[in-house]
C-alpha cells in the first residue's frame, strides 16, 4: 500500500499537481474553509411572541418550542397519528406527529378536511421531542395543536 501511495505522490509531483492537492486539503481542513468564507456563528434564537417559546430552532431543545412554516410532505395514515413534514423560512425541516386528523383546525377554529391538508399550506404548532423515530432516522416531534394558517 505504501508503494502505491508513493507512486501516486511521485506522479503528482511530476505533473505539478502535488501542491494543488495539498493546498486543497489544507483549505478544506482549516476552520472557515477558504479565505473569505464565513465561519459558523451561533445564531441568537428567535422567540415566539405569543408563547415566549423558541421559534424554529436549528438545534432541537429540550422541552416545548414553536414551529411555523410550510407543509412539504403529508402522511395522514394512520389518521390518529398523521406525520407531516414542515419546512421553515430558514430552511429547517421538521417531522411532526400531530393530533388525530379530525382535530386539525385552521387558525379560525374551523376543522380542516383531510383532503385540504396538503403541501404548500402555512402551518404552526407547539412541539416537543417524541420517542418515536421518523423516516430515515430523522427525529420526530409531537404536537397536539397543529394548526393551518389562513391569515398568512
Amino acid at each position: 500500500m505504501k508503494k502505491y501511495a508513493r507512486s501516486i505522490a511521485i506522479c503528482l509531483k511530476k505533473t505539478g499537481l502535488l501542491g494543488l492537492v495539498l493546498g486543497g486539503i489544507l483549505v478544506a481542513c482549516t476552520p472557515g474553509g477558504a479565505v473569505g468564507e464565513p465561519t459558523a456563528v451561533s445564531a441568537t434564537p428567535m422567540i415566539d411572541e405569543a408563547t415566549g417559546l423558541e421559534l424554529n430552532p436549528v438545534v432541537i431543545p429540550d422541552g416545548e418550542f414553536v414551529i411555523q412554516g410550510t407543509i412539504t410532505a403529508v402522511n395522514l395514515i394512520p389518521q390518529d397519528e398523521p406525520l407531516i413534514k414542515v419546512t421553515t423560512e430558514n430552511g429547517q425541516l421538521y417531522q411532526i406527529r400531530t393530533q388525530p386528523v379530525p382535530q386539525i383546525t385552521y387558525d379560525d377554529g374551523t376543522v380542516a378536511r383531510p383532503v385540504d391538508i396538503k403541501n404548500g399550506l402555512a402551518v404552526r404548532a407547539t412541539v416537543q421531542q417524541s420517542e418515536a423515530g421518523g423516516l430515515g432516522g430523522e427525529p420526530v416531534l409531537a404536537s397536539t395543536d397543529f394548526t393551518i394558517l389562513r391569515s398568512e
